[in-house]
């Protein structure tokens, strides 16, 4: 009995982990949470409950098994301030400020895929109204997001963002909406935009990492990890896409070795040097990607990829005019070719031709839905309806 009465009486302060808090506020089995956790989709959320944990904001005070200062569970009176590993919080409480004191608490819930009720904004004073709007809207946005009603919840965050392009929160979401949507060009550059407003945010940089690899930049993607973890060392996320990439990264520096042992038996094989180039540009290893495909294209001109490949480079170099030169060389011998019509336009753009561009979204957007690929067709044509878009 004395056994029985010590298991049901926890120490005073005995927390659950934060992933076991993740997914009883969320109702999700853990296979969900493990695919969620493997795609870079809770680590802010987890962040924001260990916080919490850490710092006592969770505790049997606001507990939902605490009913009158009581217990439901082992039926005994509790202080405010203790916590078992049976804690839930309760409904109101699950997003509590987890930063009092940060100045920037007030206006940013990094709430990755979860919101307020939107009753929770009524009643309040007129003058309020305005400044609440985009509050309200961003909150539906994010349930939107939770729902899985993905290109509802884009649109709610980009009419925030046009009427507030530092709205840090609404960024930060569109970028995972993005990312779930497989439209990862534009959650790079969406990532990136919130990375200027908030650069120590180790959430963000955990998933711009994820997008990175998505990418195929390697090395790229490894730089975001680290700067993650250098940012708060204890998001497993972070560390797991390290270990991911590194793999990669070592993966292509085996093949790279094989390549060049190849190219010494045959320093003119086309596809080897194609191969190498497409190797050094997942390393971001940019000039010996260049090289690679200018080699591969000597031996071989008609190589549509690796003029579009080629162009890429240049573009990243800051060679637009040369990046153009080769991206017309892919579209000319490959016609069809989506990836060069959209990479044509992204450098028209650069190039102060919207005509040009436009056009050149226009057909890759085309040939991609032709395809089947509508994420990728949806890319292109919201770079047609950016707003400025044309202007002079």
């Amino acid at each position: 009995m004395s056994c029985k009465r010590q298991n049901l009486n926890p120490p005073e302060w005995d927390p659950p982990a934060p992933s076991t808090v993740y997914i009883k506020i969320k109702n999700i089995p853990y296979e969900t949470f493990k695919t969620r956790l493997n795609e870079g989709l809770v680590t802010t959320e987890l962040d924001q409950i260990r916080y919490r944990l850490e710092k006592r904001i969770y505790s049997c005070g606001i507990c939902s098994k605490c009913v009158n200062g009581y217990c439901v569970i082992t039926n005994r009176k509790v202080e405010p301030g203790w916590i078992c590993k049976s804690f839930v919080p309760k409904e109101e409480f699950i997003y509590i400020d987890a930063r009092p004191g940060s100045e920037i608490s007030p206006e940013f819930r990094y709430l990755s895929e979860t919101g307020i009720r939107k009753n929770c904004l009524e009643g309040e004073s007129p003058e309020e109204g305005g400044q609440k709007s985009a509050e309200s809207l961003y909150e539906e946005g994010v349930n939107l997001y939770r729902q899985g009603r993905l290109r509802l919840a884009l649109e709610a965050f980009d009419t925030i963002l046009s009427g507030n392009l530092q709205h840090f929160p609404a960024l930060f979401h569109k970028g995972n909406t993005l990312l779930k949507l497989k439209r990862y060009e534009e959650a790079l550059e969406t990532f990136e935009s919130a990375s200027r407003i908030n650069p120590d945010h180790p959430g963000l940089w955990t998933n711009i990492g994820f997008v990175l690899v998505k990418l195929e930049r390697f090395k790229q993607a490894l730089e975001a990890f680290e700067r993650s973890i250098s940012l708060n060392p204890v998001q497993k996320n972070a560390w797991d896409g390290k270990d991911i990439v590194l793999v990669r990264i070592r993966q292509c520096e085996e093949e790279l070795k094989e390549s060049e042992k190849a190219l010494e038996r045959n320093p003119e094989a086309a596809r080897i040097w194609f191969e190498k180039g497409k190797l050094h540009l997942r390393l971001g290893e940019l000039e010996k990607s260049r090289e690679a495909f200018e080699k591969a294209l000597e031996g071989k001109i008609e190589n549509a990829e690796a003029w579009n490949l080629r162009g890429k480079v240049l573009f990243e170099i800051g060679s637009e005019k040369e990046a153009l030169h080769a991206f017309e060389k892919a579209t000319r011998q490959k016609p069809d070719f989506p990836e060069a019509w959209y990479e044509k336009g992204r450098v028209f753009l650069k190039l102060g031709n919207p005509k040009g561009a436009e056009n050149a979204f226009k057909i890759a957007a085309n040939l991609w839905e032709s395809k089947g690929f509508k994420a990728q067709a949806e890319m292109a044509r919201s770079k047609i309806k950016k707003p400025g878009f044309g202007e002079k």
